[in-house]
């Protein structure tokens, strides 16, 4: 808070002073957000150690038993572990091929010296703002005469499609901050195109990776609808939001074994953010490497 002290000894605000007030409510504020946050996963996270009759009967109480058996359940019933795998594949190659393509083309945009660089990427981020339901019967089509349905390759190509436009405007935003200088040098000392970037200049984006694989982790990891389009024709390309379908049963769903499949899904991205949160939190906040 910016203070002032005037001849008399008093203290004067500047213009940017915050009162106290102000202060206060920020945090409330903030406190009230967190909340908001944290519920939703303790009460899931409760509720996947109660059975029906708990979950009716105490639904934001902690659980009278505590039911550890609804996790090798939800694993094994709701087929979970056929399902993870199908997730693991999809979203590991995605999130790779996403980082790999779009940081070359972010570095080629802004270090080759491209005609109408930023032209480009404005017409890549137009795309995001394509509705999904505009694209998936025509995309949906278009890969059955592929002959990619009934493959994973039918979620893999998506995804990877889908994120290109955001990550490459991310990566290209650290490029531009990186001295030309220290790419010229690396090509007088006789280093090639791909060796530069490589080993010189990834290394220093690394906050721009993190970002980008957090960002298009939990966008692949957690996706529906396209996943949902993708099984209607083979079971075996279901993966785990569309798995959660199976604890739908005769008579309603079993909240217990439900709420532990969630818990098994939203696992490993807090895993994902714990591991990479410093580059992250670097990313978003900084920008860009300085130079």
């Amino acid at each position: 808070m910016s203070i002032k002290r005037n001849k008399k000894g008093s203290a004067e605000r500047g213009p940017y002073a915050v009162s106290q007030k102000m202060i206060w409510i920020s945090r409330i504020l903030t406190v009230l957000f967190s909340l908001a946050v944290v519920f939703p996963i303790v009460f899931i996270i409760l509720t996947s150690f109660k059975n029906n009759n708990e979950f009716y009967s105490n639904i934001f109480g902690l659980p009278g038993i505590w039911r550890i058996e609804n996790y090798p359940y939800a694993w094994t019933k709701g087929q979970l572990g056929k399902y993870a795998f199908n997730s693991v594949v999809v979203t590991v190659t995605a999130v790779f091929a996403s980082v790999l393509f779009t940081s070359l083309g972010g570095y080629a945009l802004s270090k080759l010296h491209i005609p109408k660089a930023n032209a480009i990427i404005n017409l890549f981020l137009v795309f995001n703002f394509v509705p999904g339901v505009a694209v998936y019967i025509p995309l949906y089509s278009q890969l059955i005469q592929m002959h990619l349905n009934k493959t994973i390759w039918m979620l893999i190509l998506p995804y990877t499609a889908w994120t290109i436009p955001i990550s490459i405007f991310i990566f290209k935003q650290f490029f531009d901050s990186i001295p030309n200088e220290l790419i010229e040098a690396a090509r007088i000392d006789g280093s090639g195109e791909l060796s530069t970037f490589f080993r010189v200049i990834l290394p220093l984006v690394t906050p721009a990776v993190a970002t980008v694989m957090v960002f298009n982790f939990i966008n692949t990891w957690g996706e529906y609808m396209w996943a949902s389009i993708s099984a209607t024709g083979s079971s075996n390309v279901m993966t785990l939001p569309v798995g959660l379908l199976h604890f739908r049963g005769e008579y309603g769903i079993e909240w217990g074994p439900f709420a532990s499949a969630i818990v098994i899904i939203i696992i490993p991205l807090m895993i994902l953010f714990i591991y990479l949160q410093k580059y992250f939190i670097q990313g978003i906040t900084s920008g860009a490497v300085k130079g």
